[in-house]
């Protein structure tokens, strides 16, 4: 009987994990199931998620896989606080954070899987349905550029909400909800945006200082990367027909000139953002969420607030 045991461990585990898309299906399902109006059940949907994640999600970039699993339990103390606020920033990030993963695999994925890619990045990151039909069967370059500007006009939108908030909490969210569409597309090139430049922003609001200046100026970047991205590529001009030389006497021809070495594509492309998915090695900071997501910065909100630890958050509001 023993002789059998690797050979039963070795048919059984490879069936536990799933591919994204499948495994995108079971999580979404826990995740709609956290909620603050049944605790107990949130918590046990979460346990759930947390247990898929890693068991299941095979396909998953370990970077993408550490930065949701902290969210999680993130999700845990907000259902625990019953933080409402705090509970939907942080299903925003673990959403976008999923839909980056599926918005890179769908770009790698054979014709026949990009479907089952588009329709669950859909999901995830609420694309309406006449881009997900306009994207189909279009070119990679083409795809990438129509859903990265769809991405950069919600994001505008999103910092124009924030920008126009009545309350702190609403416009937390509304920059929340920015900062979590920016985390599928910040490997474009067009991007002059870090990371960082929400945090700083998120904890400029969070900390009670004045932030829509910070806002204002994110949305300017986001607007000149979508200019950037949209601008139509410069057309090749034309080498003037050269004049027709003078009949002279036939002399040696002359040697041909040195060929200028052509830039590599480290030299021509432009250089991506230090904190994108593609930098080497990765780190769970590729993906950073917001100080106020750390549990022990959270005990000391009412301590010592300052611009990083900005547990003086949602949790810390009493509005």
């Amino acid at each position: 009987m023993k002789g059998w045991l690797p050979l039963v461990l070795a048919l059984v585990l490879p069936a536990l994990a799933a591919p994204l898309p499948q495994a995108y299906d079971r999580l979404e399902e826990a995740l709609a199931q956290v909620g603050l109006a049944n605790p107990t059940q949130a918590l046990a949907a979460l346990d759930r998620a947390q247990s898929l994640l890693r068991q299941e999600a095979e396909g998953l970039p370990p970077v993408i896989r550490d930065a949701v699993l902290n969210n999680l339990e993130g999700l845990r103390q907000a259902v625990v606080q019953r933080s409402r606020a705090d509970l939907e920033a942080r299903l925003l990030l673990v959403r976008h954070l999923l839909g980056k993963a599926l918005y890179d695999g769908f770009f790698q994925a054979n014709p026949s899987e990009k479907p089952a890619y588009l329709s669950r990045l859909a999901r995830a990151t609420g694309l309406p349905p006449s881009l997900v039909q306009g994207v189909q069967g279009l070119g990679a370059e083409e795809a990438r550029r129509r859903l990265e500007a769809f991405f950069l006009q919600a994001m505008s939108e999103d910092l124009g909400k924030a920008l126009g908030a009545a309350s702190r909490p609403e416009a937390y969210l509304a920059l929340a909800r920015a900062y979590a569409r920016f985390l599928v597309v910040q490997d474009s090139p067009q991007s002059t945006l870090k990371a960082q430049d929400f945090i700083q922003a998120l904890a400029k609001v969070s900390s009670g200082e004045a932030f829509r200046p910070e806002v204002e100026r994110l949305r300017n970047q986001v607007a000149a990367w979508r200019k950037a991205l949209l601008a139509p590529a410069p057309k090749a001009q034309a080498s003037p027909t050269p004049a027709p030389a003078p009949a002279t006497s036939p002399t040696a021809p002359a040697p041909s000139p040195t060929p200028t070495a052509l830039p590599s594509p480290s030299q021509s492309a432009p250089t991506p953002p230090a904190d994108t998915a593609q930098a080497s090695p990765p780190s769970v900071e590729t993906f950073y969420t917001p100080p106020w997501m750390d549990r022990a910065r959270r005990r000391r909100c009412a301590a010592r607030p300052t611009l990083w630890a900005t547990t003086t958050t949602l949790n810390c509001w009493k509005p």
